[in-house]
């Protein structure tokens, strides 16, 4: 595939060309643009990806007719929604102990929805702290099942294989500690019909992330290429 600039025509060479995130930059005319339409129904080439060892808190069977990868979250999970949900929980037990002792028992009625807020912070990071997320990939469905707390938490997936274009890593900002973002990682899905899907986030080390998409794409036999939104920091 040969690009050339959409202003002068001039020819883009592939140092100038960043495929992840689908744009360019033309040495003739300095203009940026976006190539990710001319990708459309074009097959890109794969790409050398070093291989991902497993990490901790990873149990991965190979079976002959099925994959299955096991993420125990207390030791692959974030921990900033179960110390979000602690400070949550403790600035409301304070606030109700000195409206208790100042006798302004309405106080109460004002808290309420924060205080099931917190119940609800609280379920869930313990959940993380406690689950086991189960990845099972055969030749007729891609699940993902979370055991043993699964309600109001993480959804339960279920995918066609035969859909799947490319899995990719994605990287968002799960909050913030002093004002600076706390970042997580997710694989996510690309279908063959241009629409992706998200199959697990929550991952706090970028590792996590990578070796579910390696393992999957490789049980799949999934050629990997770049995906445009994936996170594409230390290729």
């Amino acid at each position: 595939m040969h690009l050339n600039c959409p202003s002068c025509r001039f020819p883009i060479v592939a140092d100038d060309v960043n495929l992840t995130k689908t744009i360019a930059k033309c040495k003739s005319c300095n203009d940026i643009f976006d190539f990710g339409n001319d990708l459309k129904d074009k097959e890109l080439p794969g790409r050398y990806r070093k291989e991902i060892v497993i990490p901790p808190g990873v149990e991965v069977l190979h079976l002959m007719n099925e994959l299955e990868i096991m993420v125990k979250w207390r030791k692959s999970g974030s921990y900033f929604t179960f110390f979000f949900a602690l400070f949550w929980n403790a600035f409301l037990a304070f606030f109700l102990f000195v409206s208790a002792g100042m006798g302004a028992y309405s106080m109460f009625l004002f808290v309420i929805p924060f205080i099931l807020v917190g119940v609800y912070l609280l379920y869930a990071s313990v959940g993380y702290l406690v689950n086991t997320t189960f990845i099972t990939v055969d030749d007729k469905r891609i699940s993902l099942e979370h055991k043993p707390i699964n309600f109001l938490i993480q959804k339960d997936r279920h995918f066609a294989p035969e859909e799947v274009d490319q899995l990719f890593v994605r990287r968002y900002v799960e909050g913030k500690t002093n004002d600076r973002p706390v970042h997580a990682f997710a694989v996510d899905l690309l279908l063959k019909n241009g629409k992706k899907h998200k199959l697990v986030d929550g991952l706090h080390a970028l590792d996590y992330a990578r070796y579910i998409e390696q393992e999957v794409e490789h049980y799949l036999k999934i050629k990997d290429r770049p995906v445009p939104g994936e996170w594409d920091a230390g290729l």
